[in-house]
């Protein structure tokens, strides 16, 4: 899954395959945030890094370098619902132009 952060701060993503990585392009040179929906098609697919650990554990820039992500709780990793129909919202934020990037689980679960 590639984001163009110069294109939207808001995304939606019907998830109708697995996604094992998280590119980021266009990252802003300062600090900006964008919001991601992932909507799970009627199958219901996981979301997680190349690593395999579910959930996203880091974004990769478009040289496929690594990038910091930082989750609340000591670092818990939030997993992406699979359920069919099922839809979770996650917003991310850096303050450092896009260096790091702090997630946010803005709901899980719905539909």
């Amino acid at each position: 899954l590639t984001l163009d952060l110069s294109s939207a701060q808001t995304f939606t993503c019907t998830v109708d395959e697995a996604i094992n990585k998280v590119k980021l392009t266009n990252l802003p040179s300062e600090g900006s945030s964008f919001t991601i929906k992932f909507l799970q098609d009627t199958t219901g697919y996981a979301v997680k890094s190349p690593s395999g650990a579910t959930g996203i554990t880091t974004f990769y820039n478009a040289d496929d370098d690594a990038i910091e992500l930082m989750w609340p709780a000591g670092g818990v990793i939030p997993t992406v619902t699979t359920g069919a129909g099922k839809s979770d919202i996650y917003s991310f934020r850096t303050f450092d132009g896009g260096s790091t990037f702090y997630g946010i689980v803005g709901g899980q679960n719905f539909g």
